[in-house]
């Protein structure tokens, strides 16, 4: 389950829906600064250096995505993108450190969701007086017929992925060599008798989620990574930012998939809607297969 983070947004001393062990964390933490590094200390002077020398080249390799209105005050706000998850990060380092937190209401978790929402928005916030927000987001999609066997596919793909997965041993071998557990608050799903907030995670992780996490990654940091880049690294970079800002490891490997896969999926419609439409579907059969788990036998997943 990718986005049951966004559901509790890590309130200090109040919910951590994944309670990382320290030698995790540290790890997730490392995986971080080298994901910040490849992009800030390599690439942005790596590829303005490219530039320099050969000017008249289009380094952004085209693309349904364009980055025409990007500029360098969207590298600053990135910038505080990054400082904002590690401040979530640097948060999680007491949750490593303690044995037990009180766990989340349903309103614990409304109230973590639609801050992330409100961080999102800060995107259109920035973006709507230099742009049109409809066409810089792609929201007038004509060939929306598409998602019909989109969404379909890319759902069965990651949920292939994670039983792969599973049947290679991947989520066995995290929790074996550095203790890590699936989601908090995917165990709560599974066992909580509160239907309230069961209806609270499934909403949050169905509808908040799906909405700011594109908006935040394929909406905006990969406009502007593609920007100082290329699309390709670009798409790489925010995949794998993707992945590494859950903190979540048993996980990591299908976010960081499922992160360039959306990506691709953005340039080649360009539009945004589909890549909600994905995000969402997968968290529903996320959340669908856990809600049956109650019931019937099924392998945790992270």
């Amino acid at each position: 389950m990718s986005d049951l983070d966004a559901c509790a947004f890590h309130q200090r001393g109040v919910a951590y829906p994944h309670l990382v062990t320290v030698v995790e964390h540290k790890l997730l933490g490392d995986l971080f600064l080298m994901t910040l590094i490849s992009f800030f200390g390599l690439a942005l002077p790596g590829y303005a250096l490219v530039r320099t020398i050969w000017p008249e080249s289009d380094w952004n390799l085209g693309g349904s995505v364009s980055t025409s209105k990007i500029q360098q005050l969207d590298l600053i706000v990135a910038g505080a993108f990054m400082l904002l998850f590690a401040y979530n990060w640097k948060l999680m380092t007491a949750g490593a450190a303690q044995s037990s937190l009180e766990l989340p209401d349903a309103t614990v978790v409304l109230n973590g969701a639609l801050g992330y929402l409100i961080i999102a928005a800060i995107i259109p916030a920035v973006l709507f007086w230099r742009v049109n927000l409809i066409e810089f987001f792609g929201l007038r999609w004509d060939t929306w017929k598409h998602a019909l066997w989109i969404i379909p596919c890319f759902v069965v793909t990651m949920m292939a992925l994670s039983g792969a997965m599973f049947a290679l041993g991947w989520y066995e071998w995290v929790e074996a060599n550095y203790g890590a557990k699936p989601q908090q608050l995917v165990e709560l799903v599974k066992t909580t008798p509160d239907l309230a907030l069961i209806g609270t995670i499934a909403f949050s992780a169905i509808i908040i989620a799906p909405i700011a996490e594109e908006v935040i990654f394929r909406g905006y940091l990969y406009p502007v990574a593609k920007r100082y880049s290329e699309r390709w690294f670009a798409a790489l970079f925010t995949g794998l930012l993707f992945g590494v800002v859950h903190f979540n490891l048993m996980a990591l490997p299908l976010l960081i998939v499922m992160g360039v896969v959306l990506v691709i999926l953005y340039e080649v419609t360009g539009s945004l809607w589909i890549t909600i439409g994905c995000h969402a579907a997968f968290n529903a059969t996320s959340v669908g297969f856990m809600i049956l788990s109650r019931v019937y036998e099924i392998p945790a997943t992270p």
